[in-house]
């Protein structure tokens, strides 16, 4: 009875859930490729073209210092003259917006496909987490790059960033203190963040080293036509809509109004609206889901390649073909007088793929659970079975990724009721075919073999290269046509989404042994395809980097008041009584004992005559020595209020040292701020 066939590779959790939302992105491979090949196409590119964008984000960056001044007094005013020079500071500006938009554009469609392939397990998983890490790495360059120019956006950035660091222990002064009012933001800390944003590219770098050591013939950059068509749709979105400001930082202000780039900036949405234990809570939970994904979204591992030492004879074909580095060439460790080396497998990076199979002549590496041995017996037992009862049938040789992975298969008989005539095998990628399974089949009474591969992106990566080569004679081990004719041979690269197309052209070739031949794509077709997907592409990034944001609303107005400022001094001193002083060492036996320490700091504040807000800060420090702090937001109804602010810093609850009294004019959606300190008393801002 046929069966539907489960996956043959990586088993992984959810993997009906994916397979769906894959097709997404399937559908769109067959939309673009009807008009442009699948070198062009560039949802087949997207490692690489993020990489191209950064690259261009790195020296538009280093040259955009030319123009720019990292201090908080002069960053807006430098970043708004480069729209003067719009062909030299502009366009480069521009530029090195876009390309890092473009980047994270491509770095989450890249995040998505993998996801959705099910590509982060086994082996795999250094290349998924440091990919997860590398677009932290890519948030934080952006963040901090947004913080530099120093206008609304920035203003939001900053003080979100501080309602998460002055979460931590670490910070004695917080640092939400620096962005109550625009005197007291620190030009040292606008330096650190400039600073942070130059350096943390270098850890961008080793991410990116990390992602893809595991990945042979790598590409970190893209090709000649894909160059182009990043660099034109960059140089199209940079000179039809040209970055801009938004108003330069008002940190009195309240729910601001902007626009703002949300490939970098969405986290404002939760920084504006959540506390700092919140935003922590978030980070620490998302972060580690997203890292851990290749542990606890699948089942078991991957069953790695092995290597029969004493078939192996050092023709280095797979190492060479295997696309994760999995095999090295090692010192024999059996005595052989013919060979020196054998070949190797790592199990920690091999995704038991198959690949190797397809390359061994002497089938000295092979996958035990798939055993190639084991598959042409099994072909040529369904080709003897035939020819019993007179009867003439074709090989199918299925990637389970592919089209054909849909197929309803009895394994043992290799019969399929949609591909009548057929016995078809299912693989784990086309490539783990060898080119002699298809010569032995074919010279054992098929009359014709296909082969169905993947569609879309190669699971495996090169798989479908592979083949396409063994059988064109231009990579060992090759097709022997001295012995059958290529033509007998038909691949069909069809994904998911394609079965029904699939088995149409299949059952065609069974019946008649042709196939339809597709239609060439003109060089004007695919010229105005190619300018179209970038110009699609560039309206896609250039819409969701400048979308309307608005801050919570205040209510009303709000009264802030902060100090920073040490109690006194103060003994607290109590008598031992007999039988304490007998407790003591003769030494230390004393009348009394004085404790000595810093008295909380009372803050009373009241409007127009009225207490609303009375309370008292004890001192910092881990001794309780160091000064107290104290922010306190008031929300105030718009108008003029009479404003009286008491500090008292002694212990006497009835004593207030500092005093303070001032009619204020609150205005709607904004904040005046009351600071103190000892040295320069009040200050209404």
């Amino acid at each position: 009875m046929a069966e539907q066939a489960p996956s043959l590779g990586q088993p992984v959790r959810a993997h009906g859930v994916l397979e769906r939302l894959e097709r997404g992105f399937l559908y769109l491979d067959r939309l673009v490729e009807t008009f442009l090949p699948r070198s062009l196409n560039a949802l087949h590119h997207t490692g690489a073209i993020a990489i191209t964008a950064l690259f261009v984000a790195t020296v538009t960056g280093v040259l955009l210092l030319l123009w720019y001044r990292p201090s908080v007094h002069m960053s807006y005013s430098s970043v708004a003259a480069m729209s003067s020079h719009p062909w030299t500071a502009g366009l480069m500006r521009s530029l090195h917006r876009y390309s890092s938009d473009a980047c994270v554009f491509f770095v989450l469609i890249h995040f998505l496909r993998v996801l959705f392939e099910g590509r982060f397990a086994g082996a795999r998983w250094l290349a998924w987490v440091t990919g997860v890490i590398t677009v932290g790495f890519l948030e934080v360059v952006g963040w901090s790059g947004y913080w530099l120019v120093w206008d609304a956006r920035a203003q939001h950035i900053a003080t979100g960033t501080a309602r998460m660091l002055d979460v931590l222990p670490i910070v004695v002064d917080p640092m939400g203190r620096s962005f109550l009012f625009d005197e007291a933001v620190n030009s040292l800390l606008f330096f650190v963040v400039f600073f942070i944003h130059m350096l943390v590219p270098i850890s961008l770098a080793i991410g990116l080293w990390l992602h893809l050591t595991r990945v042979s013939r790598s590409r970190f950059v893209t090709e000649t036509p894909m160059t182009i068509w990043t660099l034109g749709l960059l140089m199209l979105l940079s000179v039809a809509y040209p970055a801009t400001n938004a108003p330069i930082a008002d940190l009195t202000a309240l729910g601001q109004s902007f626009t703002m780039d949300w490939w970098y900036l969405m986290p404002l949405a939760f920084t504006d609206r959540l506390s700092g234990g919140a935003l922590w809570s978030l980070a620490l939970v998302v972060g580690p889901v997203l890292g851990t994904f290749p542990w606890w979204m699948t089942r078991g591992k991957p069953k790695p390649a092995r290597v029969d030492p004493a078939r192996c004879n050092e023709c280095l074909q797979c190492y060479n073909d295997c696309p994760f580095e999995a095999i090295t060439m090692i010192p024999r460790t059996e005595a052989n007088p013919r060979y020196a080396l054998q070949a190797d497998v790592n199990p920690a990076r091999c995704v038991g793929c198959g690949i190797c199979s397809g390359s061994c002549d002497s089938i000295a590496i092979d996958l035990d659970w798939f055993n190639i041995r084991e598959q042409r017996k099994k072909i040529e037992g369904w080709l003897a079975e035939a020819a019993e009862r007179d009867e003439k049938i074709d090989i199918a040789v299925t990637c389970t990724s592919s089209a054909g992975g849909l197929l309803s298969i009895d394994r043992e008989t290799g019969v399929c009721s949609e591909l009548p005539g057929y016995r078809v095998l299912e693989a784990p990628c086309a490539g783990w075919l060898h080119p002699l399974t298809l010569e032995r089949a074919l010279r054992r009474g098929a009359d014709r073999a296909i082969i169905i591969g993947c569609g879309g992106e190669c699971h495996y990566r090169e798989g479908t290269d592979w083949l396409n080569l063994r059988l064109s004679g231009e990579r060992n081990p090759t097709l022997r046509t001295q012995f059958v004719e290529r033509e007998r041979i038909s691949t069909l690269f069809f994904d998911r989404t394609r079965k029904a197309e699939m088995i149409r052209v299949a059952n065609t070739l069974h019946d008649d042994g042709t196939r339809a031949a597709s239609k060439p794509l003109s060089t004007l077709r695919m010229g105005l395809a190619f300018v179209t997907t970038a110009v699609i592409t560039a309206m896609i990034i250039g819409l969701v980097s400048d979308l309307n944001y608005s801050a919570p609303q205040a209510d009303g107005s709000q009264l802030v008041v902060t100090f920073k400022h040490p109690g006194q001094m103060s003994e607290d001193c109590h008598e031992l009584s007999e039988e304490e002083k007998a407790a003591l060492p003769v030494h230390m036996r004393l009348e009394k004992i004085c404790d000595r320490g810093r008295s909380d700091v009372r803050l009373a504040v009241y409007l127009d005559g009225a207490s609303v807000l009375e309370r008292a800060y004890p001192p910092a420090g881990f001794w309780g020595d160091l000064n107290s702090l104290a922010i306190e937001e008031i929300n105030v109804k718009p108008g003029e209020h009479l404003v009286g602010v008491k500090i008292g810093d002694s212990r006497d609850p009835d004593e207030w040292t500092f005093v303070a009294e001032r009619k204020l004019t609150f205005g709607l959606d904004k904040r005046e701020v009351v600071a103190f300190d000892r040295l320069a008393g009040f200050k209404w801002y």
